[in-house]
């Protein structure tokens, strides 16, 4: 195992070369800026989603630019009964654009979430064979624990318990 910073961690987006692949398994998260967005969103839904939209503007285009060159991104997001606020504006704002630009979200609602083991750790595996365990502080990702080799098994098994049971976003959407 070997710990990565905030940056290094910033960094494996640039270097995977087939697929990273995320869970995400908390409420709520503290990335910059997404804290003043969250509460614009909640004082103003159309002013504050049109904000997000223009600070999320990156993302997608990232994800465009990778898939076309062969890239997938994938990720299950873990919901909370009921789902946090800052869930609800993952979901309502900033989803679908991504989905849209070629990531495949999938949702996970609590209650199947509760049956399953996943851990509570929130991780990326890059090209099957990487994992970046986050590590948080505040909800703001400070950097990563990489694990190679043997033990990212366990991951890859996290990661089709998850998916198998998830929801794609499309049919998440259709049953709200």
């Amino acid at each position: 195992m070997t710990r990565i910073s905030r940056d290094q961690f910033q960094d494996l987006f640039s270097r995977f070369e087939r697929s990273a692949w995320r869970l995400e398994t908390q409420g709520w998260y503290d990335e910059p800026d997404e804290g003043a967005l969250l509460a614009q969103w909640l004082a103003d839904p159309d002013a504050g989603a049109q904000a997000t939209l223009e600070w999320f503007a990156d993302w997608p285009e990232l994800i465009v630019a990778q898939v076309a060159e062969g890239k997938r991104y994938a990720r299950v997001r873990v919901l909370t009964e009921p789902p946090t606020d800052y869930l609800r504006w993952q979901l309502g704002v900033i989803t679908a654009p991504a989905v849209a630009a070629g990531e495949d979200i999938r949702v996970l609602p609590a209650d199947t979430a509760a049956g399953l083991t996943l851990g509570a750790a929130d991780f990326w595996l890059f090209d099957d064979s990487t994992a970046a365990v986050l590590d948080f502080e505040h909800g703001q990702v400070i950097g990563a624990d990489l694990i190679a080799g043997p033990a990212v098994e366990q991951f890859r098994a996290i990661r089709a318990t998850a998916w198998d049971h998830a929801l794609r976003f499309e049919e998440y959407q259709r049953r709200q």
